[in-house]
């Protein structure tokens, strides 16, 4: 019977041993080290739905599939319907004005033909890395890739997906869904 007794205590105490760390006071030194390491552990950001996060991961796929045929990966937008069709576009800006021109161009098309989200692919200034940033109407999100490429084999060798804890901020996609009444 002693022994029971002593298990049975010991669960109670470490229970109540992890209720206080929640329920410390503000100006306990422990408090704000346990929000802060509760929040580094999200993978996935809580506020993406499924459904969202489902269209960044196609769009993640064509990537890759972009990579081993042309065996880089360059700036790219895709537009996803509510239905779940995607259609690919590769970016190419030289200047300014043609920056202004694709912005009006990509809210165009998100107005015209009644597109839910838009992601956009961006290559990092170290190799081997791109981040996908994807917006709809009530929702943003990104997520980076690290990859690496075979020139010889033509084959993809590293491709590795993380989503981040924040957005990332990208010209191409701020106001496309502000101006929709």
């Amino acid at each position: 019977m002693f022994r029971r007794r002593k298990k049975k205590n010991k669960t109670v105490n470490e229970t109540q041993s992890e209720s206080p760390q929640s329920v410390q006071s503000p100006n306990s030194d422990t408090a704000p080290h346990t929000v802060a390491s509760i929040h580094q552990e999200t993978k996935t950001p809580p506020l993406l739905t499924d459904a969202f996060k489902s269209i960044i991961e196609k769009a993640a796929d064509r990537s890759r599939s972009e990579l081993v045929s042309e065996g880089r990966l360059k700036p790219m937008a895709f537009f996803a319907n509510a239905d779940g069709t995607m259609k690919t576009v590769s970016l190419l800006v030289k200047d300014g004005h043609q920056k202004e021109a694709l912005l009006l161009r990509i809210q165009e098309k998100v107005s015209a033909e009644n597109i839910s989200t838009v992601i956009t692919l961006t290559e990092m200034a170290d190799e081997h890395r791109a981040v996908l940033s994807g917006v709809s109407p009530h929702m943003r999100g990104s997520a980076c890739i690290d990859y690496s490429f075979d020139n010889i084999t033509k084959t993809v060798t590293l491709w590795k997906m993380a989503w981040l804890n924040q957005p990332v901020q990208n010209i191409l996609l701020d106001g496309i869904f502000d101006k929709k009444d």
